[in-house]
């Protein structure tokens, strides 16, 4: 590698944008400056309702709109992901900031802006030491189930804006739920009936058609029925006058019992929200080809979250929707997420005014409908019917998301899913391998129900040896030898899918060595990997083996193997004929 080469590398990795800027024309900016607006027609609406949904002034999600998605876009991996304020990002800032300041106060506001860069050194620290796969531990299951429960959480946040219900704040949903429902009588059919246009317009719009921008018509017509009807003078809630001008640069408050508290919550939410820009994120490379440099991404949402709070945002992270409306619109590089940037910052200078009227209905509306489509309990039955472990993750998370906190849900079935793994890795399966005359081919004689050779007993254990398994795997290979009825002469062990032994592995397989010379059974192998092998050698188990009884090919090991056994059993008793050799005993 050359100097040059190397300085490239290293300016790439800083400023990942400078490669895919190298030759770009006019023409490719026509398509992002067409998706940069479409999108932010999106985000404007979107950022003050889920402002209002994290218990912050709608205006502190235009801030998080105007800064986030171009950060977001310049430093990730992917050209086409819209960064900015989402729901269950929101969600999890009210539940975690609600117990420790009122929501809307200038208390809350700043814990907002803690958590935002918190979540940002989070996400850089994971990015630059290159611990992406930190992700691997967030199964699919978890995130399903915690995003169906937030679907429903994040509604019943909603409702009393949509029906113009005064209730308390609660920590958990189902005391929100009850009283809601007692206040039911108290209906304020003004607002209803907002909510209720509002909502009709957005599925009205986008079953017409999906190109044409729902939730900016709905709130449009909603607006203007506010000030016709002068419905905010018969107790319609609307969002007030929103401070024009671009936010004022400033460092979050830094105290360490509050960084401290936040800590625990601040990584969940880094966790919980990067699962959905993954999910995003590998949805659309798998249409665009680029490769998704889990890391780069990191540092990306890390910078937009860190560089963000000091311009006064809350936690952001990658949005589905958005990002399906930036590729359908033609989007093809980082330039459209900057120029929804700057689309956002131009509302914040001059049309400001217009957002005054707008009723928090109709936004509430907004929310619920973009929420709806989290809202699948199909997948969590479908996961139940495909895996059973993977079903009781998903409802555990479902069901305790309901009644406790999102985010300890999402921790707990983060801790079922590894429990199972760890059960799964310490009772490895133990197949009886066997050759089928009509395939031609070896398979799987206990999932056949096949005969295998009555002298040469071939097993193949379906995970690695080590410490957590290493007993089991031996004391299940000799249950197996006992259910023999026949004189086993030979114990062919299939190595192929055994990529790691350690230590304690190698002490069990002496101790199973040991065993099968009392009972005279010799042991062989079968595919043993090269790193395994280096550990028989380390160990000292390969001179205890017989190297010659270690194969690369199974045909090699029968035809060695045969020789050896007891050749008047066959031809008297052995009523099967699976090898070829069979035929020369017969």
């Amino acid at each position: 590698m050359t100097k040059t080469t190397s300085q490239q590398g290293m300016l790439h990795r800083f400023f990942p944008f400078l490669a895919w800027l190298k030759g770009y024309q006019i023409s490719t900016f026509r398509s992002d400056a067409l998706a940069g607006v479409t999108v932010a027609v999106v985000l404007i609406p979107q950022a003050m309702a889920y402002a209002i949904l994290a218990g912050l002034p709608p205006v502190y999600g235009l801030y998080a709109a105007a800064v986030t998605p171009l950060i977001g876009a310049l430093w990730g991996s992917l050209r086409q992901l819209a960064t900015g304020p989402i729901a269950i990002m929101s969600l999890l800032v009210l539940t975690t900031l609600t117990p420790m300041a009122e929501p809307g106060s200038k208390e809350f506001v700043e814990l907002a802006f803690l958590l935002a860069f918190m979540v940002g050194v989070l996400y850089i620290a994971i990015g630059v030491f290159r611990l992406g796969l930190v992700m691997s531990f967030i199964s699919h299951s978890a995130v399903k189930g915690f995003t169906a429960a937030a679907a429903l959480i994040i509604i019943a946040t909603q409702l009393p804006h949509f029906l113009g219900l005064s209730v308390s704040r609660h920590e958990y949903i189902l005391p929100r739920l009850v009283e809601i429902a007692k206040g039911l009588p108290n209906l304020h059919i003004s607002t209803f009936a907002v909510g209720l246009l509002a909502m009709g317009l957005i599925f009205g719009v986008q079953k017409l058609r999906k190109t044409l921008p729902a939730g900016l018509i709905a709130l449009v017509a909603a607006t203007i029925a506010i000030v016709v009807f002068e419905l905010h003078l018969k107790g319609v809630a609307i969002i007030g006058k929103i401070p024009s001008g671009l936010p004022h640069p400033m460092v979050p408050p830094m105290k360490f019992e509050i960084i401290s508290s936040l800590l625990g919550p601040a990584v969940v939410i880094a966790l919980v929200s990067f699962a959905e820009t993954y999910s995003v994120g590998k949805a659309i490379s798998s249409q665009t080809k680029q490769k998704v440099n889990v890391d780069q991404e990191f540092i990306g949402q890390g910078l937009a979250n860190l560089i963000g709070s000091f311009f006064q945002s809350y936690p952001v992270s990658g949005s589905f929707s958005r990002t399906a409306i930036n590729f359908a619109t033609g989007a093809k590089t980082g330039i459209s997420s900057v120029i929804s940037s700057l689309s956002v910052i131009l509302a914040l200078l001059f049309l400001t005014p217009l957002f005054t009227y707008i009723p928090k209905a109709a936004l509430a509306a907004l929310v619920i409908s973009a929420v709806l489509l989290l809202f699948n309990p199909k997948e969590v039955f479908v996961l139940w019917k495909k895996n059973r472990n993977d079903g009781i993750v998903a409802v555990t998370v479902f069901v305790l998301a309901l009644l406790t906190k999102p985010d300890y849900a999402l921790l707990i079935g983060v801790m079922i899913s590894l429990m199972f793994f760890l059960w799964m890795t310490m009772h490895p399966r133990i197949v009886r391998i066997t050759k089928d005359p009509e395939l031609n081919m070896f398979v799987n004689a206990d999932a056949l129900d096949k005969p295998s050779c009555p002298q040469i007993l071939q097993l193949r254990s379906d995970n690695a040896i080590y410490f957590a398994n290493a007993e089991y795997t031996i004391e299940h290979l000799l249950e197996r030898l006992n259910e023999q009825a026949t004189p086993v002469r030979f114990l062919l062990l299939n190595f192929e899918v055994v990529g790691f032994i350690d230590i304690t592995g190698t002490d069990e397989l002496r101790v199973l060595l040991d065993e099968l010379k009392l009972r005279q059974v010799r042991l062989a192998f079968l595919s043993v990997h090269l790193p395994v092998k280096q550990v028989f050698e380390s160990s000292g188990l390969l001179e205890q083996l017989n190297t010659e009884h270690m194969f690369e090919r199974r045909e090699t090991a029968i035809a060695i193997l045969f020789e050896d056994i007891d050749h008047e059993y066959c031809k008297k008793e052995c009523p099967y004929e699976l090898f070829r050799e069979c035929s020369t005993v017969k």
